[in-house]
């Protein structure tokens, strides 16, 4: 729109010869009695110019280029005329229309010659979208409604696709607003009035299209964009699929087993419930070799995760019981917040009385959250505390009995790869919802310690690399990447 995408050529003429012609087919329209006189439109000041343009081009009104008008008001009591189809802005989109059942009104012949489009004219909404615009591609003529602008071409030599772009990149740059109290519109006088630049016709055609190949190629690339991030979050999950069956790490006998310590996780279970920190629970069943999904080293080892974490949830305390939450300072956390990786904070928070005269129990920081229902996608979402918090009943916390942060890190990869099979275990029709007992028993392949470490530094590493790849936009043989 600025000349700055091509080359203005001596062969092309000037924007100055084009406007003396096309006010020369303005004068013989006049003198047929095909238009109106119109008042002079004032000089264009140097500072109402929004952009410099080259020195063959020139600044004009709109209304100097295009004659323009808008249709028919659409009016009940008007029976007189031909019932003829129209569009409304409704039927008007940027540079496309939709053209499904379009309705019917009368036109007399004297507003046929007003309200009717053919080929070629420019079309603007005056309401709704402000300036939206779209230039009639078909061979056939349509009728238009009143809060439509019809700009038609004063000379063959105007290219009013040109016009179509430069209408749109005002739009976007703020240049193109509505006026008016209420309903605001893009009335007729500011079209007429509206400053644009004119350029010689095969210059104009040029940077048409300039344009349309840089949009085609954006659109390119867009899908390819989409398509690449597609793949890299396969890509992700094919990486934590690996790390989780051993393939990403190599097995090194100073490890250990995980026999070894899985172990000293129930010994430290059993230190605990002897201390009453946590409750002794009902076993849980023994794994059979019908549950275990695919083949781990043989140092690894198939556990529930009851069996490694202790498995609890929270509760809503009573709204009406103010002492639960008058100055209160625990963060008490809810399904919602299972969206992001981390926990650092909460919306609500509980008083110490609540803390004391509930069940309710204040989980460390670095224990597991799941969400067990929940709208949308936050069903078998997982999220780390950061921090010391209680619970609502729709989370599901894992505590660590033997902290290791490689353990959280480890397991929340893997409930994370595991999300949607995690979520197929829902049950309920009205709202499906995981139970505790469904993620106690959920199988976890688990490492040695030392390979936990391992695993979760190489496939943070991986997924960081994935994530940079995001970032870049891709480079085509034979074409330029863009900013």
């Amino acid at each position: 729109m600025r000349g700055q995408l091509t080359e203005q050529l001596p062969d092309d003429g000037t924007a100055e010869e084009l406007y003396r012609q096309i006010q020369a087919e303005k004068q013989k329209l006049i003198k047929a009695g095909k238009i109106k006189r119109e008042k002079p439109l004032p000089d264009i000041p140097e500072e109402e110019k929004p952009f410099p343009i080259p020195a063959s081009w020139r600044w004009v009104y709109l209304g100097e280029v295009f004659q323009h008008n808008t249709g028919k008001a659409l009016n009940s009591s008007d029976t007189q005329g031909q019932q003829l189809a129209y569009i409304t802005t409704s039927n008007l989109y940027w540079n496309r229309f939709e053209l499904d059942s379009l309705k019917t009104m009368p036109f007399t012949d004297s507003e046929l010659e007003k309200c009717t489009v053919r080929k070629g004219d420019l079309l603007v909404c005056e309401g709704g979208d402000i300036g939206r615009s779209a230039v009639w591609p078909y061979d056939y003529d349509i009728r238009i409604q009143n809060h439509i602008h019809r700009l038609r071409r004063y000379s063959a030599n105007i290219c009013t696709e040109f016009y179509y772009y430069l209408l749109w990149f005002y739009k976007k740059t703020g240049r193109i607003d509505g006026i008016g109290i209420g309903l605001q519109g893009f009335s007729s006088n500011r079209v007429h009035s509206l400053i644009v630049p004119l350029a010689p016709y095969d210059e104009a055609v040029r940077v048409v299209e300039v344009i349309k190949q840089a949009f085609s190629a954006l659109d390119t690339i867009d899908a390819l964009q989409a398509k690449y991030a597609d793949n890299l979050t396969v890509l992700k999950s094919k990486l934590i699929d690996a790390a989780i069956q051993g393939k990403l790490t190599e097995q090194l006998p100073e490890d250990g087993t995980a026999d070894e310590l899985y172990r000293q996780i129930q010994a430290e279970k059993q230190a605990l419930i002897k201390a009453g920190k946590i409750k002794k629970e009902k076993p849980l069943p023994e794994i059979s070799a019908d549950e275990i999904p695919f083949e781990i080293p043989e140092n690894w080892k198939w556990v529930r995760t009851g069996d490694i974490f202790s498995v609890g949830t929270g509760l809503t305390p009573l709204t009406t019981e103010k002492r639960f939450y008058e100055n209160g300072c625990i963060p008490w956390v809810t399904s919602s917040l299972t969206s992001n990786r981390y926990i650092q904070d909460a919306t609500t928070h509980l008083s110490e009385y609540a803390l004391e005269a509930t069940s309710l129990r204040l989980h460390p920081e670095h224990t597991l959250v799941i969400a067990m229902y929940g709208e949308g996608k936050t069903r078998g979402q997982i999220a780390e505390l950061l921090i010391p918090a209680t619970t609502n009943q729709a989370c599901a916390t894992l505590d660590n009995i033997v902290y290791n942060q490689a353990t959280v890190d480890y397991v929340f990869f893997f409930f994370k790869h595991n999300y949607v099979q995690l979520r197929s275990q829902a049950g309920g029709s009205n709202q499906p919802n995981l139970n505790l007992n469904k993620i106690k028993e959920t199988l976890i392949p688990l490492p040695p310690l030392a390979e936990q470490k391992r695993i979760v530094k190489r496939l943070s590493e991986l997924l960081a690399a994935c994530d940079e790849l995001k970032c870049i936009k891709p480079h085509f043989k034979g074409e330029s990447s863009y900013e």
